[in-house]
């Protein structure tokens, strides 16, 4: 058994993966300079140990952490640290002992590998599972012995991805996403040639996307096309029921995912009153926005809808400002619209990445540019204001944390 030290531990990729060493015999620790509490609790419950970071390093077989602390590597270095892995590095050595179904693609990874994890549940099998975000009613992990099946979503925004070779693959979408790791199309797609090289048996794709349909059709002793829907729920439950009839050779009820209770921060009901609903979702690319969004404004009709839209990463908003732009453009003929400061996560200021960005090639010039104090007094009028409201706070910053914070103190909170 081996001894590792994580950075950023409670992050949505780190805390399962530090959860499933401990599991499996490995002695684990780490620190996070902005904890959060719900994840320390159950990183707790698997004998993860968090505390602040440390000085030396010499103890420790690896320090893994996410490239959100890439600029940090120079400190474990200097720290005594004999190895720095990135998590999708470590990840790939425990997943090359298991026999892997990898779920890729630019959005709705979480869902659909919890969804799986979910019928597992019910099947009682010893296959095991990584889910990079809160199921609502089971752990974001199951760890499994040596050989066994593992489901689990697979990050291609590092470049890590590399180091994975799957069994099987489920490729929900390709999107031109994390440009600072695929320049352009013609990259992503030899990534996604290169994946579907390595793995041994199937790859699920959309027949309906282009770029994978153009991909998996130089491998058709692999290729499983499937016919999706218009709604990504039900995409991502065609999907699921895809990867595993084919893993288990079983055919599932109709209603296996009927009492799926959902994920956090996934359509996410965050508060609920007599007149208020607040919806939160980690949608942060056009696509997922835009889906999100569709689905927002056919839920709450009848109610006076406010959207509140923080951007991730100033190289994802730089490369998508105009499609934000038109989205929220949209989204402002029928909804209040309030864009939030971008979330830069690891990355440096970039003054052309910014929400002014995508303010400014908005038409609609009612879309309001607001910091958090500002958001929280808007939505506070909102919500007394006693008609009927809905409130989406959308993206993948910390935007949602602060909204359950303001919410703290609110009746009948969700």
């Amino acid at each position: 058994m081996a001894s590792f030290y994580m950075g950023g531990v409670t992050g949505m990729g780190m805390a399962p993966l530090a959860a499933f060493l401990s599991d499996t015999g490995n002695t684990v620790r780490g620190f996070d300079d902005t904890p959060d509490p719900e994840v320390a609790s159950y990183l707790a419950k698997h004998g993860v140990e968090i505390e602040p970071p440390e000085g030396d390093l010499r103890a420790y077989d690896a320090v893994v952490i996410s490239t959100a602390l890439k600029r940090r590597i120079g400190e474990f270095v200097e720290a005594g640290a004999k190895s720095v892995q990135f998590r999708g590095q470590c990840w790939a050595q425990i997943c090359r002992k298991r026999r892997l179904a990898a779920v890729i693609g630019s959005h709705g990874k979480s869902t659909v590998s919890a969804l799986c994890a979910h019928t597992i549940n019910k099947m009682n099998t010893d296959a095991g599972w990584l889910v990079g975000a809160f199921p609502n009613g089971f752990e974001m992990h199951r760890s499994c012995a040596e050989g066994r099946f593992l489901i689990s979503e697979i990050d291609e925004s590092d470049g890590t991805i590399e180091g994975f070779e799957p069994e099987y693959v489920a490729a929900l979408n390709a999107d031109l996403d994390h440009t600072d790791t695929y320049a352009d199309w013609s990259a992503l797609k030899c990534m996604f040639e290169r994946l579907f090289s390595r793995t041994k048996r199937a790859v699920f794709f959309p027949e309906s996307d282009a770029v994978l349909s153009e991909v998996a059709g130089k491998f058709a002793d692999k290729a499983r096309p499937l016919k999706i829907s218009d709604d990504f729920n039900r995409t991502n439950k065609i999907f699921a029921r895809a990867l595993l009839e084919e893993i288990f050779h079983e055919r599932l009820p109709d209603d296996i995912f009927d009492d799926f209770g959902g994920l956090r921060r996934r359509q996410e009901t965050i508060y609920k009153s007599r007149n208020c609903t607040v919806v939160a979702d980690y949608a942060h690319h056009p696509s997922e926005l835009r889906a999100f969004l569709k689905l927002f404004n056919g839920r709450y009709l009848d109610a006076e809808r406010t959207v509140v839209f923080q951007p991730h990463r100033y190289s994802r908003t730089k490369s998508f400002a105009r499609d934000f732009a038109e989205i929220l453009d949209g989204a402002a003929d029928s909804a209040q619209v309030i864009l939030a400061p971008v979330y830069a996560a690891s990355e440096s200021f970039d003054p052309c990445g910014t929400s002014e960005n995508i303010a400014g090639a908005c038409k609609n010039k009612s879309i309001i540019l607001a910091n958090s104090g500002e958001i929280f007094n808007i939505l506070s009028r909102r919500m007394a204001n006693g008609g009927k409201s809905a409130i989406a706070i959308v993206g993948a910053g910390d935007i949602y944390f602060e909204t359950k914070n303001f919410l703290k103190d609110k009746k009948c909170q969700k």
